[in-house]
C-alpha cells in the first residue's frame, strides 16, 4: 500500500475543517438543547411555585435540586453557543453610553447573599473619578465583571475578603478584582484564558466548573479594544484586571 503524505498546506487545511465542524456540531448541539431545557425550567418553575398543588419537603428539595441543576446547563449551552460566535468572528456589540461604576455595584448588590452566605466582605472604591461615561455593550460588560466578581468568591475561603477598584487612567477605566483566595501556581498560569481550561486549584475546589468563563470574558473585553490580565500568588491571593478604552463624544 503506499502512503502518501499530506503536504503542509493539506494539513492546515484539513485542521480547518475539522474545527468548522466541531464549531458546527456545538452550535446546532446548543441551539436543539435549549427548547427542552426551557421547558424543563417553565415547568420546574410552575410546580415550584405550588399553584398546581401542594408538595411535601422532600419533593420540593427534589424540584429545587432540578431546577438548579438545568440552571447550570442552561448557563453551559449559553456559554457554548458564546464560544461559537467568538470563533465564526460573530460577535456582536449593542453599545451604549453607561457609568462602569454603578454597572460593578449593581453586580455586586446582585451577588450580596452570596457573599454573607459565604461570611465574606467586600470594599468597593473609585481612583480618580468622577468617571467618564463609556460606550460599551452592556449586558456583555456586565457578564465580564459578574464572572470575576463569582471566580473571586468561589476560590475565596469563608471569612474572605474582595477588593473592587474602578480607576480612570488618561485614556482608559481599569476594574480590579482581588481575592484572598487560593491563588494560581504559576505553573497553571500561561494557559487561564484558554477556553476549557481549568488548572488543579480550580479542578479541585470547583469540580463543575467549565473552563469557559475566563475565556468569555477575555473575549468581550478584547471586542472593546480593551485588555484583560492577573496577578496572583500561590495560598496569597489572584487580581484580575481589565481596562476598557475611554472615547471622545
Amino acid at each position: 500500500m503506499i502512503q502518501t503524505e499530506l503536504s503542509p498546506k493539506k494539513k492546515r487545511k484539513v485542521a480547518s475543517l475539522e474545527e468548522q465542524l466541531k464549531t458546527d456540531f456545538v452550535t446546532l448541539s446548543s441551539h436543539q438543547l435549549r427548547t427542552p431545557l426551557s421547558a424543563v425550567k417553565w415547568f420546574s418553575e410552575i410546580l415550584i411555585s405550588q399553584k398546581r398543588g401542594k408538595l411535601n419537603r422532600k419533593q420540593l428539595d427534589y424540584l429545587k435540586e432540578v431546577h438548579r441543576s438545568n440552571e447550570r446547563a442552561i448557563a453551559l449551552v449559553n456559554d457554548l453557543l458564546q464560544v461559537s460566535r467568538v470563533e465564526k468572528g460573530k460577535l456582536h456589540l449593542d453599545l451604549v453610553r453607561l457609568d462602569i461604576a454603578e454597572l460593578f455595584e449593581e453586580v455586586i448588590n446582585t451577588n450580596k447573599l452570596t457573599l454573607s452566605a459565604n461570611k465574606m466582605t467586600y470594599h468597593f472604591e473609585i481612583v480618580n473619578g468622577p468617571l467618564p461615561a463609556l460606550e460599551v455593550d452592556k449586558a456583555k460588560v456586565k457578564r465580564v465583571m459578574q464572572n470575576l466578581f463569582l471566580n473571586a468568591i468561589k476560590y475565596s475561603p469563608n471569612g474572605g475578603h474582595i477588593d473592587v477598584v474602578v480607576k480612570r487612567t488618561q485614556k482608559e477605566v481599569v476594574c480590579s478584582i482581588s481575592d484572598s483566595g487560593l491563588g494560581i501556581p504559576i505553573d497553571q498560569q500561561d494557559g487561564i484564558f484558554q477556553k476549557f481550561y481549568r488548572g488543579g486549584n480550580a479542578a479541585k475546589v470547583q469540580p463543575d466548573g467549565t473552563g469557559l468563563g475566563l475565556f468569555i470574558a477575555k473575549s468581550f473585553v478584547e471586542a472593546h479594544k480593551g485588555k484583560i490580565w492577573f496577578e496572583s500568588e500561590e495560598g496569597r491571593g489572584t487580581s484580575f484586571y481589565f481596562s476598557l478604552p475611554i472615547k471622545a463624544k
